[in-house]
C-alpha cells in the first residue's frame, strides 16, 4: 500500500474493514468503517441505487473516499510498502524517521561542533582580537571614522582556517559516533539512529566517512567566494530531497545507501 500524500479518509494499513484519517503528515487515530451496514431488502418498490458511503468532513476540506479514484504521490519502493503511523515502516519492522527530527537533531549537532570548533580555533584569534579592539578604542576616542581596514585584514587571514577547523571537527565527531554508537548526540536526542538501508546495523567508517562527502563539499566550496553561491545551493538542496524522496532519504543518505530511522525502545 502507497502512503498518500494528501489529507483524507484511507484503507486502515491495519485493519481493511476500516478506514483511517491521514492529516497529510501522519495516521491519525480516528477510524469509521470502510462500508456501511446494508439497507433492508424490500419486494416494492424496487430497490433504488445506494449512493457511496461518504466520511465526515474534517477541518482541512471534504474528506476523499479512497475508492473514488487512485490517490496522487510518490508511493514507497518495493519491499518498504507497509505504511506506519508517523512515517514509512521497512520490510524488517524499522520505521523512517520524520523530517523535524532530522532537522532538530542537526540543530543540536551543529551547535555542539561549533562550540568544539570555536574552543579549537582561539589560537588563531589573537590578531583579530586585537584588531576588534585597537576599532573599540579609536570609537571610545572620538574617532567618528575608525579604521577597519586592521580589523578586516585580520578576519580574511583567519577565516580559511577556522572554516577547515570546523569542518574538520564535524567531520571527526559524525564519523566517531555514527561508528560507535550509530547516531550523533543530536540524532540520540531525538530518538533517531542511522543503519545501513538495506540491513539493520552500525555503519562502517567508510559509509561514515562517505556520508559526510556532501556537506564537506558544500562547506568548502563556501570558504571560496567564488563558488560560494553553488556550496549554499547545495546545502539547502541535501536535506531538502528528503521531503519528497520514496525512502526519506537527502542526498548524503543515498551517497552512502544509509536511512534514519527511529530508534527501537
Amino acid at each position: 500500500m502507497t502512503t498518500p500524500s494528501a489529507p483524507g479518509w484511507y484503507e486502515d494499513p491495519e485493519d481493511a474493514s476500516l478506514l483511517r484519517y491521514f492529516d497529510g503528515v501522519v495516521w491519525s487515530a480516528h477510524t469509521t468503517p470502510r462500508h456501511p451496514q446494508p439497507a433492508p431488502v424490500v419486494a416494492s418498490p424496487p430497490e433504488q441505487p445506494v449512493a457511496a458511503p461518504v466520511p465526515p468532513s474534517t477541518p482541512e476540506g471534504p474528506a476523499v473516499h479512497p475508492d473514488l479514484g487512485p490517490q496522487q504521490g510518490w508511493s514507497t519502493p518495493p519491499g518498504w510498502e507497509r505504511p506506519a503511523p508517523g512515517g514509512v515502516r521497512l520490510p524488517d519492522g524499522d520505521v523512517v524517521a520524520e523530517w523535524w527530527r532530522r532537522l532538530l537533531g542537526w540543530v543540536v549537532d551543529t551547535i555542539l561542533t561549533g562550540i568544539v570548533a570555536g574552543i579549537a580555533s582561539l589560537p588563531l584569534l589573537g590578531d583579530y582580537v586585537a584588531a576588534v579592539d585597537d576599532f573599540v578604542t579609536q570609537l571610545g576616542q572620538g574617532n567618528t571614522s575608525p579604521d577597519l581596514t586592521g580589523m578586516t585584514n585580520a578576519l580574511a587571514d583567519i577565516a580559511l582556517p577556522v572554516g577547515l577547523i570546523q569542518i574538520g571537527v564535524g567531520l571527526v565527531y559524525s564519523t566517531l559516533f555514527l561508528v560507535w554508537r550509530g547516531a550523533t548526540p543530536g540524532k540520540m536526542l531525538l530518538g533517531t539512529v542511522v543503519r545501513p538501508a538495506s540491513a539493520p546495523g552500525r555503519v562502517s567508517v567508510t559509509v561514515a566517512l562517505r556520508r559526510q562527502a556532501i556537506g564537506v563539499v558544500s562547506d568548502l566550496l563556501r570558504l571560496n567566494p567564488l563558488m560560494g553561491l553553488l556550496g549554499f545551493v547545495l546545502a539547502v538542496v541535501d536535506p531538502a530531497w528528503l521531503l519528497r524522496d520514496p525512502r526519506r532519504q537527502a542526498l548524503h543518505d543515498k551517497v552512502a545507501d544509509t536511512v534514519v530511522v527511529l530508534r527501537r525502545r
